[in-house]
């Protein structure tokens, strides 16, 4: 803005003057442009790098905990993406010292786990066996999810892929909760070939995890919980929407990390550790596809399951 305004200024001063030719002033206005461009041109080499670090910030900030700059000189923007680095090596050493602590206390709980069990068997039926039964249960389960977790991280952790019909696999889930309430609507349409390439029984995983959810958090409505069947630009996509209390726009995301639930009072009757969600990421991530959650007009959740096909 400076610099239009004093171009403005040159170019009235100039006209006034006496000698005051178009020629002249067609030179000045070349000069003008000239020297702008040169002035463009610095200013976006001068800033290049700050627009390379931007990418950074956002490739960490997208969870890329892998992106790295590669060293380039002496500068001051060199010395900040050195530093750059060193700060994404902290962040992925700290996640994954984080991540071997909770794989090895969910290891060495499974000895006092199976003990408990055994002891659990010789105690006299009653209210008390069967609720330590009921807490024996959910610690296995949340340790089962652990390290399912983990293990499809690692390299160990391959699917075992077969041609598999998701909708008969969904319909078949569905079947086990028939006596849930508020039940399920289908639709899905015949022409759309529900065939793809899969894990069944880690798909299955991802299917109870879903329904459940879905069944829980809508137990007191009387609209069913919707499941479809959608193409859309080369993947095969499930819709399970129930109408249930929703979750907050501002929670959307964070439910798929692990132990983030939106109910902090983990009370009985919603139950789980906020583990189910994340492992339904991993999986869906291995088979190359992917889970979201969509804001609905009314109350309720949109759970969307992504499978290439």
């Amino acid at each position: 803005m400076f610099f239009f305004v004093l171009c403005l200024v040159l170019i009235i001063t100039f006209c006034s003057s006496e000698g005051f030719s178009w020629k002249h002033l067609f030179h000045l206005l070349g000069w003008i442009v000239l020297i702008q461009a040169l002035a463009f041109m610095g200013l976006r080499r001068m800033f290049g790098p700050l627009r390379y670090l931007l990418r950074g910030v956002q490739e960490i900030s997208d969870g890329n905990l892998d992106f790295r700059f590669p060293p380039k000189g002496r500068g001051e923007f060199d010395f900040l993406a050195y530093n750059f680095n060193r700060m994404a090596d902290r962040i992925q050493e700290m996640l994954r010292s984080k991540e071997q602590l909770l794989l090895d206390v969910s290891h060495e709980l499974r000895s006092p786990l199976t003990r408990l069990k055994l002891a659990l068997e010789m105690t006299p039926p009653g209210e008390m066996r069967e609720s330590m039964g009921r807490d024996i249960v959910e610690m296995e389960t949340m340790l089962t999810e652990i390290l399912e977790t983990e293990h499809l991280k690692s390299d160990h952790g391959k699917l075992q892929l077969k041609a598999l019909d998701l909708a008969a696999v969904m319909t078949e889930m569905a079947e086990k909760y028939k006596d849930r309430s508020p039940g399920f609507s289908f639709s899905l349409d015949p022409k759309i070939s529900a065939v793809v390439q899969a894990d069944e029984a880690r798909v299955q995983t991802v299917f109870q995890n879903v329904l459940e959810n879905a069944l829980k958090y809508s137990a007191h409505q009387t609209k069913p919980v919707e499941v479809a069947l959608k193409l859309s630009e080369g993947f095969l996509e499930i819709h399970v929407r129930d109408f249930g209390v929703g979750i907050p726009k501002e929670d959307q995301e964070k439910v798929f990390e692990p132990f983030y639930r939106v109910d902090k009072s983990r009370t009985k009757e919603t139950g789980g550790y906020g583990l189910g969600l994340s492992l339904c990421r991993e999986i869906m991530k291995a088979h190359g596809g992917e889970i979201t959650i969509q804001s609905a007009s009314e109350p309720g959740t949109q759970v969307i399951l992504k499978f290439p096909q």
